[in-house]
Parts: C-alpha cells; structure tokens; sequence
C-alpha cells in the first residue's frame, strides 16, 4: 500500500490538486552534536543554538496536528541521537499522525542508541518503515578528522551491519556528502566503501550554501565533478543491482526513480542556478527547527511562517496562515530554486511533468 493509515484519495487530491497539507516534514529535534563538521550550517559558536528544544510535552501537541496527509517525517538535527528521547518523539509521530515511514540523518556514531531505537520502534510499530542515513564522507582516519570524532568511521560501518541485521523493514543506507573537502578523492572514497567494506547501499547528496557554511568558489567545478561522476556510477550500480538503496515495493520503486531524477537535477542547477520545476516548499513540505519555528524549507531562512509556540502548537494554524500563503505566492512567482534534496523529492512527487517516469519505474519500463 501507497498509504496505511491515511486516506489515498485525500493525499492524492492533497498532492496534486489543493497542496495545503504537508506530506512529509522535517524535524531538527537537536542543534546539539558531537561532531564539528566544517561544512555544517549551524553556528556552533552562538550559545543561543542550543536553547530551547521542544519538550516532548509540547510534540505530544505538535503531532496531533499535522493534517491528514502526512507520510513521512525526518529526525534530523545537529546530531538527533544527542536527544535521549528520540525514540518517544518518534512514537508520538507514529500514534498522532498519519506518517508511515521515519527518515533519520545520524553520523552514527553512537551505534547502541541507534540499535535499541530501530528495535524499539520496529516492535512499537512493525509496519512502519525506518530508513536510517549514515553520513560517511571519507575514509576512516580522514573521516574522523573532518568530523572531529574518534573512530566515528567504525561506529558508521558497526551502526549500518547492525540495522541490516534487525528487519527488512528497516533501511541503513550510507550517504556521501560531496564537499570542498572531499572532491578531489571521490573515486578512493566510494572504491573503500563499496569494494572494502561492502557497502551495498549508497547514496549521495551535494554540499549547498546555508547558514554559516558559504562554498569555496574556487571549489564549486571540482564539486560538481565530483558528484557527477558519483552520481553517473551509482546510477550504473543501480541498474545492475549492485547498489540496492530501497527494498523492492511500490515505495521503493518510487523512490529509486526520484532519486535518479533528483540527481539530474542537481546537476542541471548547481553551477548555474537554473528554474526546472514549481517547489512545494511550504504547501507539501515543511521545516521545524529544534525551538519550534516553522520554515518552508532550510534554504529560506528569511521567510519565518510561525512559532509553534505562539500558535499553541499548531502546525496547521501556520500552515494555512496569510503568512504562508504568501510565501507560497513568493516561491511560485519568483520560479524559487535550489539544490535541496529533501525539497526536490516532493517537487517530484507533486509534479505532472515527472509521473510518467516515475509509473514506467513500477513496471521496470526504463
């Protein structure tokens, strides 16, 4: 099934007609984390990051009111294992909301927390799907020292055979964060991971402007370089089922294909910011910041919609707001554009011009 718990003819009308509801949201339950990465947004310096998170009181609130549409939520942060009671945040999702799937970015380097929330929540909700991503961005002892972790490499490698072992409900997928950084070694790094540690689910994103981190100019070419040819590799270990990112249900298949579509897409726009489609930030997708405030997505950090605790906790109070219709207004009149994966994938699914593509995948046409 496309949807368990809400209704397939709502969150179709939601997608493809009205899209005054959010599918999916992304929850950064944190700012705190024990790495510091130098290509990470959040001002680490400023002591006000870390002041006010949500209790689980007010998500209690929160979740109870988040339409009727919702799919998906991701966990995210900083780091979001840093909160002890992440696995309650994530059953008040799964018992207030309509989501079916949890999508958790961690750097996995606290594997025993990790381990007892995919069992926890797999026997709280068994049908819920639980994608982990495990940000590895080089090899061991390079990866440590950009992260400023030790051994984080080994807790990645030791957190992602743990969740392969748990369920096949649960997904652990590796995901490389193409950087300044990293660029020049892209090859040496997919070569360790896939061939030396056998890591069989890989993906990758591309480093944007945001917050505190601004890309090197002189950079940006080898960047793009670097994810193309990334990108171009994992598409070819895709089709010969080599890498195996999603199990093989209708979701999944879906998925697989978004991907693809999404990375092209990236490519088409990164060195030159180009207008391709609509974004649905703000109508099907949504941001919440670990202090309650509400964005359309991370890249417009100017266009606050709501405090959740200005509003009582509702989400929906923001969301239909004369705020946000105009910042709706704002990104479909000014052709908004960007490189933001978690964007694009919704961009995607609300957008005519890509369901062929994505249909044809279910049958394996292309």
């Amino acid at each position: 099934m496309i949807t368990q718990k809400a209704n397939l003819i709502n969150v179709i009308k939601n997608i493809y007609f009205t899209k005054n509801e959010p599918v999916s949201v992304v929850h950064f339950v944190t700012n705190r984390c024990n790495a510091r990465c130098s290509f990470c947004f959040i001002d680490f310096d400023n002591p006000k990051t870390f002041e006010g998170e949500l209790s689980l009181d007010e998500i209690d609130l929160l979740t109870k009111n988040l339409g009727s549409s919702l799919l998906n939520v991701n966990l995210t942060g900083g780091e979001p294992f840093a909160r002890k009671d992440l696995t309650e945040i994530a059953k008040l999702y799964l018992k207030n909301t309509t989501a079916q799937s949890i999508y958790i970015t961690t750097n996995a380097s606290l594997p025993d927390r990790i381990e007892k929330f995919a069992r926890d929540i797999s026997s709280f909700s068994p049908s819920t799907e639980l994608s982990f991503q495990i940000s590895i961005d080089d090899v061991p002892e390079k990866h440590n020292k950009v992260r400023k972790i030790k051994n984080l490499f080994n807790n990645c490698i030791d957190s992602y055979r743990l969740l392969k072992k748990i369920s096949t409900k649960i997904n652990p997928v590796v995901s490389i964060t193409v950087t300044h950084e990293n660029c020049d070694n892209i090859k040496n790094i997919f070569d360790y991971l896939y061939n030396k540690c056998e890591i069989d689910a890989i993906k990758c994103c591309i480093v944007r402007d945001e917050g505190v981190y601004k890309t090197p100019e002189e950079k940006r070419k080898k960047i793009f370089e670097a994810y193309n040819w990334l990108t171009e590799t994992l598409k070819d270990k895709i089709q010969d089922k080599k890498v195996l990112n999603y199990n093989k249900s209708i979701q999944g298949k879906l998925h697989k294909k978004k991907d693809i579509i999404s990375w092209d897409m990236v490519k088409e726009m990164y060195l030159k910011p180009k207008y391709i489609s609509p974004c649905h930030a703000a109508s099907l997708f949504g941001i919440i910041t670990a202090d309650g405030k509400v964005y359309p997505c991370e890249i417009l950090e100017d266009k606050l919609l709501g405090d959740l605790r200005e509003h009582k906790m509702s989400f929906m109070n923001i969301w239909k707001s004369k705020k946000t219709k105009e910042t709706k207004d704002f990104i479909l009149k000014s052709k908004c554009n960007c490189t933001y994966e978690c964007a694009l994938t919704y961009n995607i699914l609300g957008n005519y011009r890509y369901q062929p593509k994505l249909f044809s995948s279910l049958f394996n046409l292309d």
